[in-house]
């Protein structure tokens, strides 16, 4: 198992000219390659526009709501106690690497955590949706009559933040939009559906988290790790089922507190669901209190599943998420909550922030689709003509449209998507009146 291990916590990058073999770890006497994933991710633009991007509430007046930057920060908090837990696990049991300590799993954890939103558009998943129902109801001003692979049109028409957030994570060779080539261990640790867009599991889910642009990059580092079945089949990494439980844990606790401060639900009755779920005396303790204790309990609730499904998990055989194995009272604030989220989802003022982002991102779609097309047609950015011109200066610069002016027109719509994924909420809104003339 030690053998197992060494292998996902492998230290290589995507090598710097994008082929699929894994480049070794450059020395660097300040940091190891996991504490270099975490500088990458927390001085990258794409985490940066975090903070101007939804959790939950679109566009919220009041500047205490948690935005997507602020909830990977506190998802990272969670992580790393994970992270510790399976450390002291892994030496108690010898299957810790001789090369690999505590501090590795810690690093790797936060890492992942803190890149698990970075390719989420703006609006929330509101976004997503919003994005896959123009594609598929434009198709010809998106895909034109030009020659595009079935892997891209799968791409868009099921447009995946977790996807997007691979692509940003692994790939080298885009400096502009913000690629950051993190280590195979910490990719890993962020993929929850192994498979890509064209895959079957993509379809009828609609999860995926590679687009066929990083097939092959995917699959390379997946090998790499022992984590391949067959050429189309991939298991979880291990430490993956930890960063969707870091995640699962805040959103569904921290975001209740959102409701409560924009006043959306009330606060007693987040507090008695809170207080009732502890079965211990919570008398006199504030909501904060609460959420802290509830977190702790969730936080030794899914390590408990990872624990007795350990096997299982190494295996590949274990689908389901942890927090489908808690025990009773804490899977009874799970149904709870999920039961509340009805209430914040059906708000008016999100409802109608969310029928405006389909709007603004269907057209800037439509606008960076048909300057692209143009410039894919011709093979010059000079013969693409004036609006174009204004809409790839206003997306890329003028000098990069040149560079890559001969391009196909699958890369450039995969630039598309990189642009205006990156968007952020007031930025997508100002664009988009910008574009409409208003």
């Amino acid at each position: 198992m030690q053998t197992q291990w060494r292998a996902l916590l492998l230290d290589s990058r995507v090598s710097r000219d994008n082929t699929t073999a894994a480049q070794p770890p450059e020395g660097d006497p300040l940091r190891s390659p996991f504490e270099a994933d975490y500088d990458r991710v927390i001085y990258s633009t794409p985490f940066r526009r975090l903070a101007r991007k939804t959790q939950v509430h679109p566009l919220a007046l009041n500047d205490h709501v948690r935005t997507r930057l602020t909830h990977s920060l506190e998802v990272g908090c969670v992580g790393r106690s994970l992270g510790k837990k399976l450390a002291g696990f892994l030496q108690s049991k010898g299957h810790m690497p001789v090369d690999r300590s505590e501090s590795d799993l810690v690093w790797i954890m936060l890492s992942a955590c803190a890149a698990h939103d970075i390719g989420n558009p703006p609006f929330g998943h509101a976004g997503e949706y919003a994005i896959r129902e123009w594609v598929t109801t434009h198709e010809t001003e998106v895909f034109g009559k030009h020659s595009v692979s079935p892997g891209v049109r799968a791409d868009l028409a099921l447009f995946e933040g977790n996807a997007q957030g691979f692509r940003i994570a692994a790939r080298p060779d885009n400096p502009k939009t913000g690629y950051l080539r993190l280590t195979y261990a910490t990719l890993g640790a962020m993929i929850k559906y192994p498979w890509h867009s064209e895959d079957k599991r993509a379809q009828n889910q609609k999860k995926f988290n590679v687009f066929s642009t990083e097939q092959a990059l995917f699959e390379a580092m997946m090998t790499s790790m022992g984590l391949s079945d067959s050429k189309e089949t991939f298991r979880r990494h291990p430490m993956s089922f930890l960063t969707e439980a870091a995640d699962d844990i805040c959103y569904r606790i921290l975001d209740l507190e959102d409701a409560v401060e924009i006043g959306i639900l009330d606060g007693k009755r987040v507090r008695d669901l809170y207080a009732k779920s502890l079965c211990a005396d919570t008398k006199g303790d504030s909501l904060a209190v609460l959420r802290g204790k509830v977190i702790r309990a969730l936080i030794e609730g899914v390590w408990e599943v990872f624990e007795q499904d350990y096997a299982n998990i190494m295996a590949g055989t274990r689908t389901a998420d942890l927090k489908s194995g808690l025990k009773p009272n804490l899977a009874q604030i799970v149904a709870s909550i999920k039961t509340l989220y009805q209430e914040i989802f059906a708000e008016r003022s999100k409802v109608a922030a969310e029928l405006g982002a389909y709007k603004a991102l269907g057209r800037i779609v439509k606008a960076l689709c048909a300057a692209t097309g143009r410039l894919a047609e011709g093979g010059d950015y000079d013969k693409a003509g004036f609006l174009s011109h204004r809409c790839l200066e206003l997306a890329w610069g003028e000098g990069y449209a040149r560079a890559h002016q001969n391009e196909s027109y699958d890369w450039l719509l995969h630039q598309v998507m990189d642009y205006v994924s990156g968007l952020t909420d007031n930025y997508a809104r100002q664009l988009s009146r910008e574009i409409e003339g208003t």
